[in-house]
């Protein structure tokens, strides 16, 4: 019986979320926080935040929230994966403004192409996550693209997205039988076709293939 006792305090200071967690995701709040209330009515925002808080401090109390969050196993048909997309859901929230909501979304494509990096041996998970990734990087290039008036910043932005373009093509050449496949390699540049993008903004933005784009235009 104590044993037992043992075994459970044990999983559930294991499970706790760490100290360090916890300053860096209220730290996180803070940064979202005060980007959010230039832009934003503040009684409107008051009761966004004040819900949005709220969530993520009761999710994040349980160290189910904090696993379901941050482990990439935790996929659609997960039992937790409901926590995930809630926690997920309730981060937009403090995205307020246009750089805010494309560094959101490039960071939800990175996630999703972590869970396809994590279920490689499982074509349809990781075929899922592509696509959803894909998602993600067409709305962060639709904020850049709208949002964004200094060029500089922009160029910067796409550089920085460039990365996680070049880890989609890498995981879609291991998961995907040919580039004609939906969710192929150059998918990315279809989703971003109908965007105002300069010669210079699309080179920076597919520089890690570029070479293999030219040769491809050149066909």
């Amino acid at each position: 019986m104590f044993r037992l006792k043992r075994q459970l305090k044990n999983m559930h200071q294991q499970a706790t979320p760490s100290h360090a967690f916890k300053m860096h995701l209220w730290h996180k709040l803070a940064e979202e926080l005060g980007e959010a209330s230039d832009c934003v009515p503040v009684r409107r925002f008051r009761f966004a935040t004040v819900t949005g808080i709220a969530s993520l401090v009761l999710v994040f109390g349980m160290g189910t929230g904090v696993y379901a969050y941050e482990s990439p196993s935790v996929v659609d048909g997960h039992p937790l994966h409901f926590m995930k997309e809630g926690i997920e859901s309730v981060e937009g929230v403090f995205a307020r403004s246009p750089e805010g909501r494309a560094r959101f979304h490039t960071r939800m494509m990175s996630r999703r192409l972590e869970e396809g990096e994590t279920h490689l041996q499982d074509a349809a998970h990781a075929q899922r996550a592509l696509e959803r990734a894909a998602i993600q990087f067409e709305y962060s290039v639709d904020e850049v693209a709208g949002g964004f008036k200094d060029l500089e910043r922009r160029g910067s932005f796409f550089d920085d997205l460039s990365v996680q373009q070049a880890r989609y093509v890498e995981l879609s050449s291991r998961v995907l039988e040919s580039e004609d496949e939906i969710g192929g390699p150059w998918s990315l540049q279809q989703r971003v076709e109908t965007h105002e993008l300069s010669s210079e903004e699309l080179r920076r933005l597919f520089r890690m293939n570029h070479g293999a784009m030219i040769d491809e235009e050149q066909r």
